[in-house]
């Protein structure tokens, strides 16, 4: 578990508003991971709000997530689901700078509001292109830094500041791009304002990337 696993806020507070906000973005969750096919990585897997939107196309899913708190919060989920449900699911505590699975391993991998906040996100990006299968698909929805000039300069006075109670979350990533320079081939991509955000994170970028390489 992490440092700040010891801090009340993030083993309590943070897990609720992380909840609240997946409920938030229900439907778009629902829409991206319903083209997930075959065994799947969520990369952040939060609190499960996403176990229930896996379909049959989907063998097996496993929710990597390295905040204990957070977790525990997906294990109750689990428990509710139906039991065929259950059984596909394998939770992983792990870090997703160092992906604890063998190369060429999955067949979809997902990160839904998981690259605003991980330190490092080549180097998420670069592990999550080692686990999939070449051809395998990547399936993501960031908030990202806004088409507007004037909202990115209070994003980017703001952002020491946000990330701290925010769980590392960065306003101001260009996550798109990110993905373009860790290799992966843009197949679909959607950008847009979500209204129910507050005005720093409302920038969204959803869609899905194909991974190229090859062995």
């Amino acid at each position: 578990m992490s440092l700040r696993g010891f801090n009340p806020y993030y083993r309590w507070v943070f897990p609720w508003l992380l909840d609240r906000v997946s409920k938030v973005v229900a439907p778009e969750r629902e829409q991206l991971l319903a083209q997930a096919k075959g065994v799947v990585l969520e990369v952040g897997a939060g609190t499960g709000t996403s176990f229930r939107c896996y379909q049959g196309d989907v063998s097996k899913v496993i929710a990597l997530e390295p905040d204990v708190g957070v977790m525990n919060r997906a294990r109750n989920v689990l428990h509710y689901l139906p039991e065929a449900q259950r059984n596909r699911v394998e939770l992983m505590i792990a870090d997703a700078m160092d992906i604890p699975l063998v190369d060429n391993s999955v067949d979809t991998a997902v990160c839904f509001l998981v690259l605003c906040s991980v330190p490092e996100p080549d180097r998420v990006l670069n592990e999550i292109a080692r686990v999939l299968k070449p051809g395998g698909q990547l399936l993501f929805f960031e908030h990202v830094l806004s088409d507007t000039e004037a909202i990115q300069r209070w994003q980017h006075r703001l952002n020491p500041f946000w990330h701290r109670c925010a769980g590392g979350c960065q306003l101001n990533r260009q996550t798109e791009a990110c993905i373009v320079q860790a290799g992966f081939k843009l197949r679909q991509v959607r950008r847009y304002q979500h209204a129910s955000f507050p005005v720093l994170v409302r920038q969204l970028v959803s869609g899905i990337a194909v991974n190229p390489r090859r062995d």
